[in-house]
């Protein structure tokens, strides 16, 4: 009786193994404090030290107005390459310039950026000059505008990025705008061109520390062949220090290279702008 009652018994059960502890996440070893961004704009101001600015226009005028028995008479004033630093007293000057990011992805961005100049000076002509189809006689006393802006839209892709920066292609259009202004006490003449143009680029940054980074970039627009081409050239070098999350302060170097030719050489220019920025920047 007592050997079945023992055998009735159920069996002790068995402890389960313990659970394995689950795998920490790993924590990176370095954070920049303000690549979390999805919206971002600046505004910098860019000490302008023009080398190169030389500007042209030829233009076809009626000098006789046709009648029944006159023909009109036409003639056509070729354009001086005119120097406008060098004849006009362009002189270096300080303006701004805009700047918008937009970041749907991690590695993706949409960019806008825009510089308008506008340089004013006066001057006595040393020689004769030919602009919008009026001539200027050595020793007068002139008056000049210059106004030259610039509008680039691009987007990029960060194809490589680590803890510490990225490098990135990009692909935009740029819409190029200059325009030149020359008055005396008798007589004045305007002309301008606009031109867009694609173009392509890359970028890159680093990251000395989560609140320093180091950044470049190159773009470059070319509208090729035919009656109108042109190119323009930007290049950029600058440091960022991040405040906080939201704000940080820029600064660095910009060079402009940019040239057009219009309708078969009626106007043409040349520009070589560069010189430092300092500005201001607020990401959310």
């Amino acid at each position: 009786m007592i050997s079945s009652l023992a055998q009735a018994q159920p069996p002790t059960p068995t402890p389960a193994p313990a659970q394995p502890a689950p795998s920490p996440v790993p924590v990176p070893s370095f954070v920049p404090l303000a690549e979390g961004y999805r919206f971002e704009v600046s505004v910098d101001a860019w000490s302008t030290l023009p080398s190169t600015v030389t500007f042209s226009d030829t233009e076809t005028i009626t000098t006789t107005a046709a009648t029944s028995t006159t023909a009109a008479v036409t003639t056509t004033v070729t354009g001086t390459k005119i120097d406008f630093r060098q004849q006009l007293g362009l002189h270096n000057q300080w303006f701004p310039a805009f700047h918008v990011v937009i970041r749907p992805q991690e590695k993706q961005k949409i960019r806008f950026d825009f510089y308008p100049l506008y340089y004013k000076q006066s001057a006595t002509l040393s020689s004769a000059i030919n602009f919008n189809g009026q001539t200027f006689a050595a020793g007068d006393a002139v008056s000049s505008s210059l106004y030259w802006n610039e509008w680039e839209l691009s987007y990029e892709y960060d194809f490589l990025s680590y803890e510490r920066g990225y490098v990135g292609g990009a692909v935009g259009a740029n819409f190029y705008s200059a325009s030149g202004q020359i008055s005396d006490a008798s007589q004045g003449g305007t002309a301008g061109v606009h031109i867009p143009m694609p173009g392509l680029g890359v970028t890159g940054r680093y990251y000395l520390t989560p609140r320093f980074s180091v950044t470049g970039s190159f773009m470059g627009f070319m509208l090729p062949g035919g009656s109108t081409s042109g190119h323009v050239v930007n290049v950029q070098a600058y440091g960022t220090v991040s405040i906080s999350k939201y704000l940080a302060l820029q600064g660095g170097y910009r060079l402009f290279d940019a040239a057009h030719n219009f309708d078969s050489s009626i106007n043409t220019g040349n520009f070589l702008i560069n010189g430092g920025f300092i500005g201001g920047v607020f990401r959310y």
